[in-house]
């Protein structure tokens, strides 16, 4: 598993390397099964996984493998990146919640499409042969069976949170490394704590995990080290998670808060 990520500084200007907490970080070790990365958007959590990921060559879940131009926006810190593994384990995959339900979204409409194509393509044929109209219906059938088998049947589910579940269990299952970008993005509040058992199981069976995220839920797994990203980047205790602490405040204070909104302050 990846034991520590160090990162060469030498005051480089364009994005990501003028992030600032990216630019305050030389080295992150990773001593725990699970790492946490915490902070408000725009913070560079999100920058700094995908760039981990991409380092590793991880497997990505959504439209693009990680070595696509889409990424090359990345490849400044990439190469500014060194990884230190005891083991380097291929298996385990990036996980991104809005561009996996993009790619579901895109994989609908190309579903649709090949289902209009085949109609078209049977009524064209449909004074021929049984043999002609099944040759030229079986590469659009091929490709409605993979969609169908690879992503469980229907597409539809996929944007929710039933199906990231589905997802997560189908796929969630080895030894591996996994990068997970705000999996909670669709996920109920009872959905996001059967994730949370879920990788805590998966860290528990010796899985290494990166995740960021704004779930207080997730932010809880077990055994986990948390990274908060403002100007900097620190270790800090689950309890003191900025996001954390405004929600239970928030959930203590509700009825001041619904007071405040009302007189307009």
């Amino acid at each position: 598993m990846i034991k520590e990520v160090n990162i060469q500084q030498n005051n480089q200007r364009g994005f990501p390397l003028d992030i600032p907490s990216i630019q305050s970080i030389d080295s992150m070790v990773f001593k725990t099964p699970i790492t946490i990365l915490v902070g408000d958007n725009g913070s560079g959590k999100s920058t700094f996984l995908l760039s981990l990921a991409k380092k590793h060559d991880a497997i990505n879940t959504s439209m693009y493998p990680l070595n696509h131009p889409y990424f090359d926006r990345y490849q400044p810190l990439v190469d500014k990146m060194t990884l230190t593994y005891d083991i380097k384990h291929k298996k385990g995959f990036m996980f991104s919640g809005e561009a996996f339900i993009t790619y579901i979204h895109h994989l609908q409409d190309q579903k649709k499409d090949l289902e209009a194509y085949v109609q078209e393509v049977e009524k064209a044929y449909e004074d021929k042969s049984d043999f002609a109209r099944n040759q030229a219906l079986a590469p659009a059938k091929k490709e409605l069976y993979a969609i169908k088998n690879n992503y469980d049947g229907d597409l539809q589910e996929k944007s929710h949170g039933e199906g990231f579940l589905s997802f997560f269990k189908a796929r969630m299952h080895q030894q591996g490394i996994y990068f997970l970008d705000e999996p909670e993005t669709p996920l109920s509040s009872m959905h996001q704590y059967q994730l949370f058992v879920l990788l805590n199981d998966l860290a528990a069976s010796g899985s290494q995990i990166i995740i960021a995220t704004h779930s207080p839920i997730l932010m809880a797994l077990n055994h986990a080290t948390i990274y908060e990203f403002t100007d900097t980047i620190q270790k800090v205790n689950y309890e003191d998670v900025e996001s954390v602490r405004f929600m239970k405040y928030f959930l203590n204070h509700t009825k001041l808060f619904k007071e405040k909104v009302n007189s307009g302050t």
